[in-house]
């Protein structure tokens, strides 16, 4: 009788679990769909880092025009050309405090130097010291390849590869969609009574009206004379 039952019972359960399958429920959440924007690594600019203009297919260094056409000594922020350029850096609002008014393919220095175009950082430093030397030690800005650089070549992206040096804080931006992490229960806002701490595990008790709640252990303590 055991040979035959014990098979007809699996082939029972079997049938069982065919016709109605116990479904798994993963205490996992699902996964975020994060889109690809929020997973770019690019920079928010791409500059050229060179003192050239893109007109009609063709490019120009600036010292093309603009030995044509000198600009005089105290330019203001409203440019008849570039007139695209909207200029809202504070208190800096001279074209001159960082383009070289002789030499148009460089920035300006102290005390007339002239700064590589390719290098703003150095202009940037002229006002914004420690902002400058928090680059300089990895902490401000982004830093690509390997922070042992016995491994592989370290780069510093600059300051205008992040920052428009016009109107350098940044504009709004959307934030990338939150995690779905476990167990973390209905996220739904909860309205509590006045006087009472949210911070506090649901149904403990909570101090109200001024009555202090007695702390875990001081009462058993206070029996035993310690």
């Amino acid at each position: 009788m055991r040979a035959v039952l014990v098979p007809l019972a699996l082939f029972a359960l079997a049938a069982v679990l065919w016709r109605v399958p116990w479904r798994f429920e993963s205490p996992v959440a699902a996964a975020s769909v994060v889109p690809e924007w929020a997973v770019d690594p690019a920079t928010v600019r791409q500059p050229t880092l060179a003192p050239e203009i893109t007109l009609t297919k063709f490019t120009y260094p600036c010292s093309g025009c603009h030995r044509l056409f000198p600009s005089a000594p105290e330019a203001s922020s409203s440019l008849i050309r570039h007139s695209d350029i909207v200029l809202k850096h504070g208190i800096n609002t001279h074209c001159f405090n960082c383009h070289h008014l002789l030499n148009r393919d460089m920035f300006a220095g102290d005390g007339g130097d002239q700064i590589p175009y390719d290098q703003p950082q150095l202009l940037c430093a002229k006002c914004h010291g420690p902002v400058y030397r928090d680059w300089e030690h990895g902490v401000h800005g982004r830093s690509n390849g390997y922070w042992d650089t016995q491994r592989g070549p370290l780069t510093r992206k600059k300051c205008t590869e992040c920052h428009d040096p016009h109107e350098p804080p940044f504009p709004p931006m959307r934030p990338a969609p939150p995690p779905n992490t476990l167990r973390m229960g209905p996220q739904t806002p909860v309205d509590h009574l006045p006087g009472e701490n949210p911070l506090r595990i649901h149904g403990q008790p909570d101090v109200h009206a001024g009555v202090a709640v007695p702390l875990p252990g001081v009462d058993d303590a206070k029996e035993d004379g310690r």
